[in-house]
């Protein structure tokens, strides 16, 4: 399993984009967006993605130079049409204009559609609450058809529509939550693929509806199971409620669905509420307060959202990526077939 320093994958990525007609800016930002959910654990938004985006804009359903665009503005409600393009730069985008309007009136929100995979929907909540705000995020994804299942039945429905949200405190980074409403990230599912490893149970039903933790059975016509059962379901429903519908982005389980991502972002600015100063410093206590929990047996401490990741990326920062054969097989293969220079050494 090679590892690789995040610069030089950073690099290499911007590269393959550029090379098949993505604008430098755009190619620089989607490279690091996918390498910054390589460090932060996520390898299942990371650069797992490239093959897939590649072929997405050799099938002409992905545009790399497209640029969002806000279609409509009411008050602290913004509409941003991204145009079939990347993702990761309609939803900064998106997400920096609901930031700036917050301070305005309170509070803002902004519908995001036609967009490509966002990636990792935390990396844009985050944002908000790095400038003093809340950041939620309510996502909408997948294919035509979707790819979840709803809670009792054994046909998809729902994308894997995650859920975010990202809080301030004082002296420590931002809570970050961030998780899929299917029981685990579809790009697991490819992770583990790509490295030959079962999957735990009660993850995926095959075609016949069966469980089974044999990742190729997912794209083989199975499905994704709901995280906690009916929990789960409901939020994926609200997901496509809010996500795709509100945003006029459509959900993948009606016909008219475009294999794309609909986002609604919301910030709230702390201050319309109370005293800045005031909300992060309890924020940090309620934190801290948790931190002192005794750990359960078979913990050694109890962590908050955001801190797994957190460590992963001074880890791997110091240490390198970690990738798969097979991501990084199908990497050079992408490099080889664009004629761009494959690093050496890895």
């Amino acid at each position: 399993m090679p590892k690789i320093s995040p610069d030089t994958l950073q690099f290499f990525i911007g590269n393959l984009f550029e090379a098949s007609g993505t604008p430098s800016a755009h190619a620089d930002q989607v490279a690091k967006s996918l390498v910054k959910a390589n460090l932060a654990g996520h390898d299942s938004h990371g650069v797992v993605r490239v093959p897939q985006y590649l072929e997405m804009i050799q099938q002409g359903t992905l545009d790399p130079k497209a640029e969002p665009s806000i279609v409509s503005e009411r008050g602290a409600v913004t509409m941003l049409d991204a145009h079939k393009g990347f993702g990761q730069v309609a939803a900064r985008r998106a997400i920096q204009v609901t930031i700036d309007k917050a301070p305005i009136h309170g509070l803002a929100a902004t519908g995001l559609y036609n967009s490509g995979h966002v990636g990792r929907l935390g990396e844009w909540t985050e944002m908000a609450a790095k400038e003093g705000g809340i950041g939620l995020g309510f996502c909408n994804t997948g294919r035509p058809g979707g790819l979840v299942a709803p809670f009792g039945g054994a046909e998809r429905r729902f994308g894997t529509n995650p859920i975010s949200a990202a809080v301030p405190q004082e002296g420590s980074p931002p809570v970050l939550i961030d998780f899929a409403t299917s029981v685990v990230a579809e790009g697991k599912i490819r992770v583990a693929k790509n490295a030959g490893n079962p999957i735990p149970e009660g993850r995926i039903l095959n075609a016949q509806g069966d469980q089974t933790t044999e990742p190729n059975d997912l794209y083989g016509g199975g499905m994704l199971l709901p995280a906690a059962e009916h929990k789960g379901y409901s939020l994926a429903l609200l997901m496509d409620m809010l996500g795709g519908i509100l945003t006029s982005g459509g959900a993948a389980a009606l016909p008219t669905f475009g294999a794309v991502n609909g986002v609604l972002f919301i910030v709230l600015d702390i201050q319309a509420f109370r005293p800045l100063a005031d909300y992060l410093t309890e924020s940090a206590a309620l934190t801290a307060k948790i931190k002192e929990t005794p750990p359960a047996p078979g913990f050694e401490e109890v962590l908050i959202p955001g801190e797994p990741e957190l460590r992963s990326t001074e880890e791997r920062q110091r240490h390198g990526i970690p990738l798969d054969e097979t991501t990084w097989s199908d990497l050079v293969d992408a490099a080889d077939a664009r004629g761009v220079a494959v690093p050496e050494g890895i």
